[in-house]
């Protein structure tokens, strides 16, 4: 059994942010992102980000719950165009933990002899860092002992020229305020693909999909052929058949 699929898979938990990703792209947001060293320290920002996982379906019931029973994969030729990368899980008790975050705090240092190029470099490698496990609160989760390297994650980091030239990092105590300050103001940004790229479109229930193949009819009617149609008709899958059948 493969332990990762040739797909990178988007999930959310509603169908209407699903129809919007198939009618639009991919809406890029502010994610905050917290990376702890060993005894506390560390640095939490919000970076523009979208979060991918490339976990087979036949594994994924933990991911629905966390991130939503709705999904879009994309194959990963797409994902190596767009300069989507896996994350780079680190240990806050190891080494490398440690020296990542000197170079962080390096970063910040006024008097630091970097330049602002290796000042940019080092912020963008920081983008895709997380903790090998550490406290996720979401929804009805609250596990302190989560581990975030079972979720396979890769993420779309934009360049900042992809985002109106906006902040690449938000102080987390800035972003909590007021996030839908700066989330409006990459509102127009959109990472689009074409329906070839797609691999599966899953929606939670199975009386759902003829609801999904209605608007993949009117929305992609002249974005390909009749066949290829046809083809996409039969990437959709539901949460419900894949809990039920894997």
């Amino acid at each position: 059994m493969a332990i990762s699929t040739n797909s990178i898979i988007h999930y959310t938990d509603s169908f209407n942010y699903l129809e919007l990703i198939i009618k639009e792209g991919f809406a890029i947001k502010y994610c905050s992102e917290r990376f702890i060293i060993e005894g506390g320290t560390g640095s939490i920002a919000a970076h523009p980000m979208i979060s991918f996982c490339d976990i087979p379906l036949s594994q994924s019931f933990k991911h629905f719950d966390v991130y939503g029973k709705y999904g879009i994969g994309l194959s990963k030729d797409w994902a190596y165009e767009m300069g989507i990368n896996p994350v780079w899980y680190i240990e806050k008790k190891s080494l490398i933990a440690e020296t990542l975050y000197e170079f962080l705090v390096d970063r910040r240092d006024a008097k630091s002899n970097l330049n602002a190029k290796q000042k940019s470099n080092i912020l963008r490698l920081k983008c895709f860092i997380k903790n090998y496990s550490g406290h996720l609160k979401r929804k009805s989760i609250d596990n302190k002992n989560y581990r975030f390297y079972d979720e396979r994650e890769w993420r779309l980091v934009p360049e900042k020229s992809d985002i109106n030239g906006e902040s690449f990092s938000i102080d987390n105590s800035l972003y909590q305020k007021d996030k839908e300050k700066y989330n409006n103001k990459l509102s127009n940004v959109r990472f689009r693909f074409k329906p070839k790229d797609i691999s599966y479109v899953i929606v939670d229930k199975t009386i759902e999909i003829p609801k999904m193949i209605n608007i993949l009819r009117v929305d992609y009617a002249t974005k390909c052929t009749a066949q290829e149609l046809d083809i996409l008709f039969s990437k959709i899958c539901s949460t419900e058949q894949i809990l039920s059948d894997y």
